[in-house]
């Protein structure tokens, strides 16, 4: 936060993430949902549940859901995935290992929502919406 506000003041334009190199996989067919975790804050947990109950229609939407807690990378619905947690957390200028965030990222690679509250099934379904459907 720290970092916008002084782009703002300052007057440089804030540089867009890169994508980390083992999302590469996903680009031009998935979507990516990262969650950042923290084992003592509830909204991960509460991230979770409303994640897990929207599961089928984030497999249909083609988004890959990921947990990213304590050094790791962890799929939500598919195990399949080799991930490298740190390198996900410093390109994107993810939360620091304390705090809660949620990143969306389009099938283009770049981000489309990030939160640093949880956010309902609905909202982040709403995101997706504004996407184009083959280039987002």
């Amino acid at each position: 936060m720290l970092r916008s506000i002084v782009h703002e003041i300052i007057g440089t334009p804030r540089r867009e993430p890169e994508l980390p190199q083992s999302l590469e996989q996903f680009r031009d067919s998935k979507r990516v949902l990262i969650i950042f975790a923290d084992a003592q804050d509830d909204r991960a947990a509460i991230q979770d549940e409303w994640l897990r109950n929207a599961q089928m229609r984030l497999i249909e939407e083609d988004v890959e859901v990921f947990m990213i807690a304590g050094g790791g990378a962890f799929s939500l619905f598919d195990d399949g995935w080799e991930l490298d947690a740190d390198d996900i957390r410093e390109r994107l200028q993810g939360p620091s290992y304390s705090e809660f965030g949620l990143i969306l990222i389009g099938r283009d690679g770049a981000v489309k929502l990030r939160s640093s509250e949880p956010r309902t099934a609905e909202e982040i379904f709403a995101a997706l919406d504004k996407l184009p459907k083959k280039a987002s």
